[in-house]
């Protein structure tokens, strides 16, 4: 019941145990390694008591206990232990927030308030049609309320309530001891053992339960909680990564190596010595498994770019399909899934179940005499994350059945407050729109229609406005630029495009880990971007936060300047940097004038790019980047994390300088000409 919670690329040459400590997650990008997490199984509720933080737990549900200021009456004090105050998530991975108001402890039989407490968050919950709930170590602090009975009626109460409301929806609780406190997690340790024994409970690491059975056609599907490795069909589908190497991913491939045998690597390396790519399917034996065949998969995350033109959640969709098509041309009657996508990948489980399903659908439908007969679809009962990714399924099912969403979150009618959860998913699921200040491809039309409709010129160079001249000129002088001659807009409706996409992309992988860590607060960092400080409030505004989008300097050559209108940047035409070959730009107009040269006139040529840099990696030294390192273990070749930087910034030198190994990553929005 325990665990641990400029280099010219365009140059041919060259500690709060409360919710409301929210914030506080912007800058802690790695969460503490957890130990294998274990539960007691009270009636359909898995109760677990675990060492952490509590603001980043991922249950539906986080409570956050307030201290109140008066001193109440005790008709008072069962009255405040009844309320229950609901707020939404804010930037933490919950979908709400429970505030409840403990009194102090006076003397034995206070643990009634523990009681009031819970139980109402549990019914709550349950109304609310929550799956799993986390509970700090409710009063053992300021309010001194003693541990072991804190456990004790904690227990008790999720007992008295699976047994009232055998049905609910709720089906994990967590009681969350902050890391930094192992007496108190020693004695809720202990006491929680010494309940679950006096009652015939044993701990168990491995939730297993029959979550649903249902039908598509002729096909018998069911949903299971539990280990995949333990299940009897003719195949079984794994999840892997392109080269096959099945021992350096965690997860479901080192699960499936480990249980299959020496003889899985064996054929592995006879038969796929180069991996698989993206999408495909590769057959083994099933060796030491209880299945006859091993169908092999490597998919993508669920915030990677698109393969081949298609999301990731397509990609998902099409490998379900894949290995329908291919148990039936073999008369296979029995194939077990895992929930593909829903671990290691990061895929939303309402995404990744509306894919499976709507696979699983269409193939029926296309194929109403096959031999596949039954489809299981096992959820790793290991972890908290069981009960959503269950919820999600059975939804799916009960559902028309009349397709499969790509949103994590149902598109909002109005656009939701700037920084919050809501509003990195609003920006992923729109339809993009050119800038509203572009004059020629404006944004009354999206930019698909303006692509399809545009009979002309994909790109116009634009004169500015007076306002944003004067914004630009001031951003330049004031970084060591010089006079101006003047400044054009790029209004390239292809190029922006490809750039738009690339912050939706971003946006995505925001929702599912974390708003990106600002730049001001990145470990090493000297502070925020020195262009926007200088840049009118009118261009800043249209600039994502979120995801680190900031304006910032290229120089480059006079005759690289119309490729790169057309093209943009190309990080494979220019010599390696400092940090390796990449799109270097910079925050001072003076830094980028070093990578300039003149025309007859005298003149020379400065981009003012958007650039998006999402999640940033610092360097105070020298290091040759071929991508930005993995943001787990900061492995430039990392392949057991999917999660890598965005960027990398030097902090070392003068200056500081911003480089990308995307050139989808920035857009060259602003063209300067000055002496």
């Amino acid at each position: 019941m325990s665990g641990s919670s400029q280099p010219n690329t365009t140059n041919v040459k060259g500690p709060s145990q409360t919710a409301s400590a929210a914030s506080s997650t912007r800058g802690n990008r790695h969460k503490q390694r957890q130990k294998k997490q274990r539960f007691v199984q009270i009636g359909n509720i898995a109760l677990s008591v675990i060492k952490g933080d509590i603001i980043q737990q991922t249950t539906d549900v986080l409570v956050n206990s307030a201290v109140p200021d008066l001193d109440l009456s005790k008709g008072e004090h069962q009255k405040l232990c009844k309320t229950v105050a609901i707020t939404g998530p804010g930037n933490l991975h919950c979908k709400a927030i429970f505030h409840v108001t403990l009194p102090r402890w006076k003397a034995q039989g206070d643990e009634k308030n523990i009681d009031l407490v819970v139980r109402n968050c549990l019914e709550e919950a349950s109304k609310q049609k929550f799956t799993s709930i986390s509970f700090p170590a409710l009063g053992t602090g300021f309010l001194k309320y003693p541990p072991r009975t804190v456990i004790a009626s904690m227990f008790q109460t999720v007992e008295d309530f699976t047994k009232k409301t055998p049905n609910s929806t709720v089906k994990v609780v967590n009681c969350i001891v902050y890391t930094e406190d192992d007496g108190t997690y020693k004695e809720f340790q202990e006491e929680a053992i010494a309940k679950a024994t006096s009652k015939g409970l044993k701990e168990i690491d491995m939730v297993n339960r029959n979550s649903l059975d249902a039908s598509i056609g002729s096909i018998s599907v069911n949903i299971t909680v539990g280990s995949i490795i333990t299940e009897k069909a003719d195949v079984i589908v794994n999840s892997c990564p392109s080269d096959m190497r099945l021992d350096t991913r965690p997860g479901l491939s080192k699960v499936m190596y480990d249980a299959a045998g020496n003889g899985l690597k064996t054929e592995i390396d006879k038969n796929y010595p180069n991996g698989i790519k993206v999408g495909d399917l590769a057959v083994t034996g099933g060796h030491s498994l209880h299945c006859k065949k091993l169908y092999h998969g490597c998919l993508t995350s669920f915030f990677a770019k698109r393969e081949s033109g298609m999301l990731p959640e397509t990609v998902l969709e099409n490998f379900v399909t894949k290995c329908l098509v291919e148990a039936n041309k073999y008369s296979v009657k029995s194939i077990v899934f895992p929930a593909l996508g829903t671990g290691f990948l990061k895929f939303p489980p309402k995404t990744a179940a509306s894919n499976v399903i709507k696979a699983i659908r269409d193939f029926q439908t296309n194929n109403a005499q096959s031999s596949v007969k039954t489809v299981k679809i096992v959820i790793f009962g290991g972890t908290n994350d069981w009960t959503s990714i269950e919820q999600a399924y059975v939804l799916e099912l009960n559902s028309t059945g009349q397709g499969a969403t790509a949103s994590a979150a149902p598109a909002p009618q109005t656009i939701p407050g700037r920084g919050t959860r809501a509003y990195l998913a609003h920006r992923y699921q729109e339809e993009p729109r050119p800038p509203p200040y572009w004059t020629h491809f404006k944004s009354n039309q999206t930019i698909k229609d303006w692509n399809t409709s545009q009979k002309g010129s994909h790109c116009k160079v634009t004169s500015v406005d007076t306002k944003t001249y004067q914004s630009i000129a001031k951003a330049f002088k004031s970084t060591g630029g010089s006079t101006i001659v003047k400044i054009e807009r790029i209004e390239n409706i292809l190029l922006y495009e490809k750039y738009i996409q690339e912050c939706q992309r971003t946006f995505r992988k925001a929702y599912v880990t974390q708003l990106c860590t600002p730049l001001q607060n990145v470990k090493k960092s000297s502070g925020p971007g020195l262009t926007v400080k200088y840049l009118d409030q009118e261009m800043t505004k249209h600039l994502h936060e979120e995801i680190n989008e900031l304006y910032l300097f290229h120089g480059t050559k006079v005759n690289a300047v119309d490729v790169i209108i057309q093209q943009g940047l190309d990080s494979r035409l220019a010599s390696s940097g400092l940090l390796g070959t990449g799109v270097y730009t910079a925050e001072t107009a003076s830094k980028s004038a070093g990578y300039t040269d003149q025309n007859k006139n005298g003149e020379s040529k400065m981009f003012l790019m958007r650039v998006c840099l999402g999640d940033i990696f610092i360097t105070t030294q020298m290091t040759k980047f071929r991508r930005p390192p993995c943001m787990k273990c900061y492995d430039e070749t990392c392949i057991k994390h999917p999660e890598l930087f965005d960027s990398v910034v030097a902090e070392f030198g003068s200056r500081r300088e911003f480089v990308v190994y995307d050139r989808v990553k920035c857009y060259p929005e602003y063209l300067i000409t000055y002496k």
